[in-house]
């Protein structure tokens, strides 16, 4: 009996799914699909992974469509590199940072200090090393010296760094991330699956050139004979080649970044896009080795692009409402969030899309300021819609520009009610 009403469960639970999905597109929150059934004509069974914990999320609309155990809180492992890397680019940005910028490898940023066995790109103490390199050391082959390097350079310390890491993801709203080291190489670096995998959305939203210049890179060669320091000659080049099998054999796969620790098992966050749909999988707490972590990262992909897809309509030129009362005589429209949909695959040639707008709103009016929405429907049914927001601020104009004003929408707004 309990197998049967479980089996009921399970179907229930399927077709809800394909409801929640179809109704909220970028809003539905799937959490409770640990196993998203088989009972759906639209969406097909999920597969079973070995993972403590696992999700899959649209990575334009950030769209949850699969999670089992999202919210548990575990050890990323090397996936903390990835903050590492966000925080360089982000000092790059800024003008503090060079990729062409020389660093001197500290003795303490290299092997014994580090576990000889862990991850290493084999930098040696005062080998002078372009941050690129040592963001390929980290990203491609993970070395744990390349990020020591990294965060010493940016922040004196790995305690300073650490400190940094642990602030900017919750600047981002992820409250459950903290970090206490660069590397991965603690167990008291914690994520959890769900904000992991949107923390890699907003990693590529704000460094694209991330997976060419870094993820997708399939090899590199380190040392070189550039990198000869007092005690230490190349002999010769030490090829390594990306910890990341999908990039090699997945289709559409191009990042992001596999790890281990033995306190939680093998962790991994993989991204593939084929047309306009990216996904973002992200499980940790593996068990069965590196192996079954890739089987577990594939069949998720590939459940995703059997199931679904990313759907956008353009608009169009969005409206400019009249901004009464204001410097300027309009408001300039932008989307706060992505123009795009989650959709179960077979339901795009249904989609529709209104925008809807004020013809005029009062100043003033703050960069931002909610003001109107782009609403899609699929099948005379309305979805999440994406809010439409002032792109730039609108004060107050000067005193004669409100006395006209106040003129002209007395007249305008006043006899149109009546």
């Amino acid at each position: 009996m309990a197998q049967h009403a479980r089996a009921k469960y399970v179907l229930r639970l399927s077709a809800a799914l394909a409801a929640l999905v179809l109704l909220f597109g970028a809003a539905a929150d799937l959490a409770a699909a640990e196993s998203p059934g088989n009972g759906s004509a639209s969406i097909s069974a999920a597969p079973s992974v070995s993972a403590r914990s696992a999700v899959i999320i649209d990575a334009t609309t950030g769209a949850l469509l699969y999670a089992k155990n999202p919210d548990l809180v575990l050890p990323p492992a090397s996936l903390t590199k990835i903050i590492t890397l966000h925080i360089a680019y982000e000092e790059i940005a800024a003008g503090r940072l060079s990729p062409d910028e020389l660093v001197e490898i500290d003795k303490n940023d290299c092997s014994p200090v580090i576990p000889y066995g862990s991850s290493l790109m084999y930098l040696h103490p005062k080998m002078k090393v372009s941050v690129r390199d040592l963001m390929l050391g980290a990203a491609v082959v993970s070395g744990n010296d390349a990020a020591y390097s990294i965060a010493r350079r940016i922040s004196g310390s790995n305690e300073a760094f650490a400190e940094r890491m642990t602030k900017e993801v919750r600047d981002l709203g992820f409250d459950k991330m903290t970090f206490v080291e660069p590397s991965g190489l603690s167990e008291f670096n914690l994520v959890t699956a769900r904000q992991y995998a949107l923390f890699c959305r907003k990693y590529l939203e704000l460094h694209p050139q991330a997976l060419t210049e870094l993820h997708s890179v399939k090899s590199i060669e380190f040392p070189r004979a550039e990198h000869a320091a007092p005690g230490f000659v190349p002999d010769g080049t030490i090829i390594q080649y990306n910890r990341n099998p999908l990039i090699f054999s997945y289709d559409g796969a191009d990042g992001l970044k596999t790890g281990y620790i033995i306190e939680v098992g093998f962790n991994m966050a993989a991204t593939a896009k084929r047309g306009g749909t990216r996904f973002i999988v992200v499980t940790l707490g593996g068990t069965g080795g590196g192996s079954q972590r890739t089987k577990d990262t594939t069949r998720l992909l590939d459940w995703g692009f059997k199931n679904f897809q990313t759907a956008s309509i353009d608009p169009g030129a969005l409206p400019a409402p009249r901004a009464w009362f204001g410097a300027q005589r309009a408001v300039s429209l932008a989307t706060a969030s992505p123009n795009a949909v989650t959709l179960p695959q077979g339901k795009v040639s249904g989609l529709s899309q209104r925008v809807v707008a004020p013809a005029y709103v009062d100043a003033p009016i703050k960069k931002g300021q909610k003001i109107g929405q782009i609403i899609y429907s699929v099948g005379g049914a309305d979805l999440k819609p994406i809010d439409l927001v002032a792109a730039a601020d609108v004060p107050r104009g000067n005193f004669f520009r409100r006395i006209w004003d106040g003129i002209l929408k007395f007249f305008t707004v006043g006899f149109r009610k009546k």
